[in-house]
């Protein structure tokens, strides 16, 4: 038997997860905008583009180093960073006559633009340790420091800046970036969930957290009510929880453990564990979690259903663009088990100018069996999908618009769209509002299928 399910793959607030997992400064996900960080990466880098100085030095080489120098020059000119960062690093890599201290720091430039931001940082220490550019390079590794999750480490560059002039409004806005992610914050935050199954799913949530003296060991307590109902007849049930989080950004595998606990209807524990693989982007995880909750569906949630799961995530980037990944197998306590799969390609090509940017992207899922308690195609399920992001960003404010369609590659999918619009306001320098909206229709068991969320925070620094 074949039956139609509410369970949806959307976490709206997120880039509070996201944000340091899946999606990158390069780009951002039209099925999950992720505007539940102060600091979206994909937004800032937009906004602060322009506090990496473009050095004005050039190179003068002679035959082949002539000839390079000029392609590289070029790409810079047509802001082809992904190539710039790639030819230009090779160069400096090939043990030939190296390009000059001010051609290094625009290929550094171009590395964090395009989101290889372990090989910026290294070239960014090298001009600052040991070259006439150090000056020029300490805004621009404080930036990329930031992006990279290590806000504790950019705060004595922009400082040293300061330092050397008080009206420095690169680094100025730097601190004030860095200050909203190493401050203590609390944040509130409410999300309502519809389908047309007749889901009706409210969230309220209450988090804070705060870091250590040293701002490497991050700290977060939440508590979360929600409550559920499948359909207009049925009771309304209420779902309570608490969670605990810490994350240690010093250590090489940046360890998150995550601790949680359902209050209501039943007490049951959860769990998990998530590290970082190596200097690329890449997490692994391995959680014990309430799977109503994963699933968003209200059937789930009474049946009191839990799930153990490993998941791996990771992006990597390079002249063509960035191309992400993630991965997800889930052991169900009702003896199912499912395995979820998106690989997503964000090219460096911009036919409509930067702050547009495309992508092309192929999800799946597979399961054992089917049940009506949550989206189980038995056939499976698979799509291509095309589609683009624009972001428009300043300091204080950010908006970002996503959309794609997709279509059928196997299983129980067919013709589809999502999309999504998230906006981020900082009302004062310690309060900011978000908001984010998305919608999504497709052929699902036959029939059309329709869902949307709308989610709003309040963020609260201390």
């Amino acid at each position: 038997m074949h039956t139609r399910s509410t369970a949806h793959q959307f976490h709206l607030p997120t880039l509070a997860l996201v944000a340091s997992t899946l999606l990158t400064p390069a780009q951002v996900s039209a099925q999950s905008v992720g505007l539940g960080t102060a600091t979206n990466p994909a937004a800032v880098m937009t906004a602060e583009r322009s506090q990496i100085p473009a050095s004005q030095g050039k190179t003068q080489l002679v035959g082949t180093q002539s000839e390079r120098l000029k392609r590289l020059e070029a790409l810079l000119s047509e802001e082809n960073y992904g190539a710039a960062g790639t030819e230009g690093l090779a160069w400096i890599q090939s043990g030939d006559e190296p390009p000059d201290s001010a051609l290094r720091l625009k290929i550094a430039n171009s590395l964090a633009w395009s989101n290889r931001l372990s090989a910026a940082i290294k070239e960014y220490e090298k001009l600052v340790r040991n070259s006439d550019q150090f000056q020029n390079a300490r805004i621009p590794l404080a930036n990329t420091y930031r992006w990279s999750g290590r806000a504790d480490l950019s705060v004595p560059l922009y400082e040293q800046a300061l330092e050397d002039n008080e009206a420095n409004q690169d680094a100025l806005d730097g601190m004030e970036y860095a200050e909203r992610d190493l401050r203590p914050r609390t944040t509130i935050e409410w999300a309502r969930d519809q389908d047309s199954d007749n889901l009706h799913l409210n969230t309220g949530t209450l988090t804070h957290r705060w870091r250590d003296t040293t701002l490497q060991q991050i700290y977060e307590v939440q508590t979360d009510l929600r409550t559920a109902q499948q359909n207009p007849n049925d009771p309304l049930t209420r779902h309570t929880g608490a969670a605990m989080r810490y994350t240690h950004t010093g250590l090489p595998l940046q360890p998150e453990v995550s601790i949680s606990t359902q209050g209501s209807p039943t007490s049951r524990w959860f769990a998990g564990l998530r590290v970082k693989l190596g200097e690329l982007p890449i997490h692994a995880e391995i959680a014990r979690e309430n799977f109503g909750m994963t699933a968003a569906n209200a059937k789930a949630l009474e049946a009191g259903l839990t799930a153990k799961r490993i998941g791996l995530t990771g992006s990597w980037s390079g002249a063509m663009g960035v191309l992400s990944s993630r991965l997800n197998a889930y052991e169900i306590s009702d003896g199912n088990t499912m395995l979820t799969t998106n690989i997503k390609l964000a090219p460096n090509w911009r036919p409509l100018g930067v702050v547009v940017k495309p992508y092309a992207s192929i999800d799946t899922r597979d399961l054992s069996f089917n049940t009506p308690n949550y989206w189980s195609p038995v056939e499976g399920s698979g799509s291509f999908g095309l589609g683009a992001s624009a972001e428009w960003a300043e300091k204080d404010w950010y908006f970002v618009l996503a959309g794609q369609l997709g279509t059928r590659i196997y299983g129980d999918a067919g013709n589809s769209w999502n999309a999504s619009i998230g906006a981020q306001r900082w009302l004062t320098r310690n309060t900011a509002l978000t908001a984010n909206l998305w919608g999504m229709a497709s052929i699902r068991d036959g029939g059309r299928y329709r869902a949307h969320s709308l989610s709003l925070k309040l963020d609260r620094l201390w």
